[in-house]
C-alpha cells in the first residue's frame, strides 16, 4: 500500500507539460509539422498560377510563358519578348510596335486588330491564330521583319501588309514566310514584296495584291 502511494506521488510530481509528452503526442506533432511545412509551398505554387499573378509576372519578364492569358489592349511596344509563349492568349488590339518577337509562339492566339508594325517576327509562329485586321504595315521607313514566320491556317482577314518585304536598303521579300491555308480575304499587300513566301491554298477574296489589283479568286 505504501509503495503504491509513493508511486502515485511521484507521478503527480511531474510538471503539467511533462504529463502531455508521450510517444503518441510526439508522433502527432511531427505529422502536423510536416503537413504545415508541405502546405506552404503548395499554397505559394497555387498562388503563382493565378491568372492575374501569372500575367503580372509575364509582363515583368519574370517568366516567358503566358498561355491562354488575357492580354487584350496591352502595350508591348519596343520591348523584348523573344521566344515568349503567347499561345492561346487573347491579344485583341494589343500593341507590338517595334517589339522583338523572334521565335515567339502565337499559335491559336487572338490578335484581332493587333498592331505589329516594325516588329521583328523572325521565325514567329502564328499557326491557327486570328489576325483579322492586324497591322503589319511599314512606318517611319522601317517595316515589320518577316522571315520563316508561320501563318499556316491563320485568319488574316483585312490584315495590312502594305510595303512589307522592303527595307531602306531595298527588297528583301518574305523568305520562307508560310501562308499555307491562310485566309487573306480583304488583306492588303499594296507595294509589298511576297518574294519567297509560301502561298499554297491561301484564300484570296477582295485581296489587294502587290500591284494594286484586287483578287477575287476564291470568293463564293
Amino acid at each position: 500500500m505504501e509503495d503504491n502511494r509513493q508511486n502515485s506521488l511521484q507521478k503527480d510530481s511531474r510538471s503539467p507539460w511533462q504529463k502531455w509528452i508521450n510517444p503518441r503526442s510526439c508522433a502527432l506533432g511531427c505529422v502536423c509539422y510536416l503537413a504545415g511545412f508541405m502546405t506552404v509551398p503548395a499554397i505559394l505554387i497555387a498562388d503563382s498560377n493565378r491568372p492575374e499573378i501569372k500575367k503580372e509576372r509575364f509582363l515583368n519578364r519574370e517568366i516567358n510563358s503566358c498561355q491562354n492569358c488575357d492580354l487584350a489592349f496591352e502595350d508591348f511596344a519596343l520591348r523584348n519578348f523573344n521566344e515568349a509563349d503567347f499561345s492561346g492568349a487573347n491579344l485583341q488590339e494589343a500593341i507590338f510596335g517595334a517589339t522583338q518577337l523572334s521565335d515567339a509562339n502565337f499559335s491559336k492566339a487572338n490578335l484581332e486588330r493587333a498592331i505589329l508594325r516594325q516588329a521583328n517576327l523572325a521565325r514567329a509562329n502564328f499557326e491557327g491564330a486570328n489576325l483579322s485586321q492586324a497591322d503589319f504595315s511599314c512606318g517611319a521607313g522601317t517595316c515589320t521583319y518577316l522571315s520563316d514566320t508561320n501563318f499556316r491556317h491563320a485568319n488574316l482577314t483585312g490584315a495590312n501588309f502594305q510595303a512589307v518585304g522592303f527595307t531602306p536598303a531595298g527588297e528583301t521579300g518574305l523568305p520562307n514566310v508560310d501562308f499555307t491555308g491562310a485566309d487573306l480575304t480583304r488583306a492588303d499587300f499594296t507595294y509589298a514584296s511576297v518574294k519567297g513566301a509560301l502561298m499554297e491554298k491561301v484564300k484570296l477574296c477582295e485581296t489587294t495584291m502587290p500591284d494594286g489589283t484586287i483578287s477575287n479568286r476564291d470568293c463564293q
